[in-house]
């Protein structure tokens, strides 16, 4: 190690040990968003741990599924957990990369329970073409416009991925630009984190609905409470009465 390099070392120490969000709390428009993520995210958390805790009820229920299959939706939900972390310290070019991996998570182990090969496909354009054709994806109206909109959502994404854009650049010089709170690039940011997590929440609702009707009532609140207005009804059996 260089003297400059150890010199920038003890700095990066200090950096550390002064490192602070809370003040961000302070701020109306952060919290709001934080407030907002959270409960998606919470959903979410609530779905991984009842599959979790009672994996070989779901692996009965869904005999097609495989192990496979429950790792990657458990990957998706780690995704959205790492995107929120890093919405939370202001890097948010690190938070939209980290959604696009949860959709691309998310759609191989959905769309691995009509087609196995989903869960090692390389070509993701691939990947995403056979899901789109799927029967899981086209079993319900509902669950064909999520997983339209997750596709839509990824495409946006992959900007961010590839810089297309000097509006996809984060533009931090370095280290001390962290934490930080820009509203503008936060709230888009937001929104699509909800957005995502609502449609994955809403298609798990209905593809594994046996599964979701037979949770504890109180995971079963907290994920209905985070789900969009407009599917909450067919996720609940009220298909019916809507106008």
């Amino acid at each position: 190690m260089t003297r400059e390099c150890k010199a920038d070392f003890v700095e990066l120490k200090k950096f550390i040990e002064h490192y602070r969000i809370s003040k961000y709390l302070e701020n109306a428009a952060y919290l709001e968003s934080l407030k907002n993520m959270h409960k998606v995210y919470f959903s979410m958390v609530n779905w991984n741990a009842e599959m979790e805790h009672r994996r070989k009820d779901f692996l009965l229920l869904y005999n097609d599924s495989s192990v496979g299959i429950v790792r990657r939706i458990s990957e998706s939900v780690s995704d959205m957990g790492a995107s929120l972390f890093n919405w939370m310290n202001g890097s948010n070019k690190t938070a939209r990369v980290m959604m696009r991996s949860a959709i691309e998570n998310f759609i191989r182990s959905i769309s691995a329970i009509d087609n196995k090969s989903q869960l090692t496909e390389k070509n993701v354009y691939s990947m995403f073409e056979k899901a789109g054709g799927s029967a899981m994806l086209n079993s319900k109206p509902a669950i064909k416009k999520s997983y339209m909109q997750l596709h839509s959502d990824y495409k946006t994404l992959c900007k961010d991925t590839h810089t297309t854009t000097f509006t996809n650049m984060e533009q931090l010089s370095s280290l001390a630009g962290l934490p930080g709170f820009t509203k503008n690039k936060a709230e888009t940011s937001k929104e699509i984190y909800v957005r995502i997590a609502k449609n994955i929440s809403g298609i798990y609702c209905l593809v594994f609905s046996e599964f979701f009707h037979s949770m504890h009532h109180r995971n079963k609140e907290n994920i209905l409470h985070s789900l969009a207005k407009e599917i909450r009804p067919i996720v609940a059996g009220l298909e019916a009465l809507l106008p």
